[in-house]
């Protein structure tokens, strides 16, 4: 018999190269579905009459009439959006009030992430754009201004550039969240582009994640309405005044199948029935063996690890494919930063496996810093090829194991999960 070939996305920000995994032929493979994998993508067209007719708020061009200064913000490397696909639709009609060019510029949306380059701003905004309007990193730690304070107690900071200008829209998508519920939203501003004393706030003491604390109860995977973190950053959000935002829901080519602009809260919300609809991904329970791509969110492949967890049996093997030339995007306020040296909420706890015997890393990047942020020391095996995956797996499956391959563990929603009553 023919070994059994599956396919998955790979590399969204390195021309999407297709990743290619060969199992034995005697192994019960299944690949599960994402509800909206195949669902076509919306056209430019319809992408300017979602902008167009907007949720909460007059229509872009009206809004923008007698606003002198623009910023477009729009989310960093750990979020699928193809910026370049709603960029110019907004050009269109922010130009239509007459706001000039020298007075637009874009800034990312890192929150803590760090900082990124004009190659990468090139991909996520296409080069018309990169030779016309400026675009700018955000500092969390500097050139932040002091707005005010939520409702919460969180003191708003907010990047300096995007507070001085009477005009602020945000471009993004949304995906599942294990902090906020979901992403998108308002959080293009918190912690999209807000300082490190907004972003500790929100996601340390009220939010509950960092040494010591305990997640709020309200917070968690796919939780909106009552998350005092997600409530919290949309204060902030409020308080900067956000404009306008456009938020979409993807399929498996990062492409939107929806897409909702006007206030930031009707179109996160809108948007997050949409991922919850076309992100169901096909769960089978117990199986043997798990293997759990990263693709929308390569640079955060530890997030695979919620779905994986939902599908592996006790004594089984989960697999977590890392194929981002970049390897693991930074975090200043989580992570540790050395043997010795931890941002102010890293845990102090590896990730690891809470099912499942035993986690492989098959990645052609072997990244030291990421192994450890995986799992305690010697818990996680790390292999270069794809054939070497599966000799390690032989060592503890024998006969016929059952392998369950998600398509993408970032950004799929176990249809276990959505279905529990």
């Amino acid at each position: 018999m023919a070994d059994t070939i599956v396919e998955v996305p790979g590399q969204p920000w390195f021309k999407d190269k297709p990743i290619e995994l060969i199992f034995p032929s005697s192994w019960k493979v299944q690949r599960c579905k994402m509800a909206g994998e195949d669902q076509k993508g919306l056209t430019k067209a319809q992408i300017r009459k979602a902008i167009r007719n907007p949720l909460g708020t007059k229509p872009l061009a009206k809004l923008a009439k007698g606003r002198k200064e623009a910023v477009i913000i729009f989310d960093d490397s750990t979020r699928p959006t193809k910026t370049f696909q709603y960029a110019p639709i907004v050009l269109e009609e922010i130009k239509k009030a007459g706001i000039r060019d020298e007075n637009i510029r874009f800034i990312v949306a890192p929150g803590s992430h760090g900082t990124f380059s004009r190659q990468f701003f090139s991909k996520k905004l296409g080069e018309d754009i990169l030779e016309r309007y400026p675009v700018y990193n955000h500092n969390p730690y500097e050139m932040c201004k002091n707005l005010g304070t939520t409702s919460y107690g969180t003191p708003v900071w907010v990047n300096a550039e995007v507070a001085a200008c009477d005009l602020k829209i945000g471009i993004g998508s949304v995906l599942y969240h294990r902090m906020s519920g979901f992403s998108g939203g308002g959080k293009i501003i918190s912690p999209g582009v807000a300082g490190i004393e907004t972003i500790r706030a929100n996601h340390g003491p009220l939010g509950g994640f960092g040494p010591g604390l305990v997640p709020h109860k309200t917070t968690g995977y796919l939780r909106n309405d009552d998350n005092v973190l997600r409530l919290d950053a949309e204060e902030t959000a409020r308080i900067a005044g956000l404009d306008f935002k456009i938020d979409s829901v993807l399929n498996l080519k990062r492409d939107p199948i929806e897409t909702y602009a006007g206030d930031f809260v009707q179109t996160h919300r809108t948007a997050s029935v949409g991922v919850a609809r076309w992100h169901k991904t096909e769960s089978p329970r117990e199986m043997d063996i798990v293997v759990a791509n990263s693709y929308m969110r390569p640079n955060e492949p530890y997030l695979g690890l919620w779905p994986a967890q939902e599908s592996v049996k006790q004594d089984g093997s989960v697999v977590l494919i890392c194929n981002d030339p970049e390897g693991d995007i930074n975090h200043w306020i989580f992570n540790n930063h050395g043997k010795y040296a931890a941002a102010s909420l890293w845990s102090g706890k590896a990730r690891n496996l809470a099912r499942g015997a035993r986690l492989i890393v098959y990645s052609p990047y072997p990244f030291k810093a990421l192994e450890w942020r995986l799992g305690g020391p010697g818990t996680v095996t790390w292999c270069r090829k794809w054939n070497e995956v599966i000799e390690e797996l032989k060592k503890y499956h024998k006969g016929n194991p059952t392998v369950a391959v998600l398509p993408d563990g970032t950004s799929g929603i176990p249809a276990s999960f959505l279905d529990r009553p």
